[in-house]
């Protein structure tokens, strides 16, 4: 059973403001190689999936209900109790179930393209929500890699609610520069694949992803820039009907992952 005083609104708490400021600054995360994460079910899943919990903060009712599970995967966590007021004033949610928690960030994983591979680059995306969306759907349909250049926060609260715990498992890596990135899948043998909104372009469906490949999937409005999409081996579309010209970014991720799984 969780005890102690339960903090109120206007309280000065050290664990509370911290808790607040990695909810809304990406260089305050990165300084301090932490993220707030919010709801029973993400914060068990991160525990569950080894990411270190700093601190607990629930409610009485959160407490009773979630509190001995969330405990017992992180166990001798720094545990805080606070009034449904305070939890409302933190929360980055509607209608909170009054769970949050700071986790460490996870290691950097030092995963780099091999042969036979079948991994994808996210280049530029910026919507959080698509991103961890893209996160999930990897882990579900399986992924030697994911690569992001210049993407949204990996830590954004979105991004993390978005990924569902997926975050906590896909193999990631932030890349500095996309061309040492386009080189190394060359001397390893993967195939680079362009994910273009172009008629003329290869069908999705006809190209063959048996030797593995690395999918690159653009920015939401702008998609790749030209001279990487030339810099690829190939460039792939996805057949859509004649009245549409794009889709959104994480379902063409989506339909590439779920095509190179198919075919594997």
């Amino acid at each position: 059973m969780i005890t102690g005083d339960i903090l109120q609104p206007g309280t000065k708490n050290k664990t509370v403001s911290r808790f607040a400021h990695l909810n809304r600054s990406r260089s305050f995360r990165e300084k301090q190689n932490a993220f707030a994460m919010e709801g029973s079910r993400l914060v068990l899943d991160a525990a569950e999936s080894g990411v270190k919990l700093s601190a607990l903060l629930l409610t009485e009712k959160a407490a009773a209900q979630f509190g001995e599970a969330i405990l017992a995967a992180a166990p001798r966590t720094h545990t805080l109790l606070l009034s449904d007021a305070l939890a409302a004033e933190i929360a980055d949610t509607e209608n909170a179930q009054g769970v949050f928690a700071v986790g460490e960030m996870c290691e950097k994983r030092a995963i780099s393209p091999q042969r036979g591979q079948h991994i994808m680059l996210l280049h530029h995306v910026q919507d959080p929500a698509n991103l961890g969306a893209v996160i999930r759907t990897a882990e579900a349909l399986g992924t030697d890699g994911l690569y992001l250049y210049q993407c949204v926060d990996l830590y954004n609260p979105k991004t993390i609610r978005s990924s569902m715990g997926a975050l906590f498992r896909v193999p990631l890596r932030v890349i500095p520069e996309t061309e040492p990135f386009l080189a190394a899948c060359r001397d390893a043998g993967v195939p680079t694949c362009a994910a273009v909104v172009d008629r003329d372009a290869q069908k999705l469906g006809s190209f063959s992803f048996a030797a593995g490949a690395c999918v690159l999937i653009g920015n939401e409005g702008n998609g790749l820039p030209r001279a990487v999409s030339d810099a690829c081996d190939v460039k792939l579309t996805i057949p859509m009907s004649p009245d549409s010209n794009s889709l959104n970014a994480a379902m063409a991720a989506g339909l590439f992952l779920w095509e190179m799984n198919r075919q594997n």
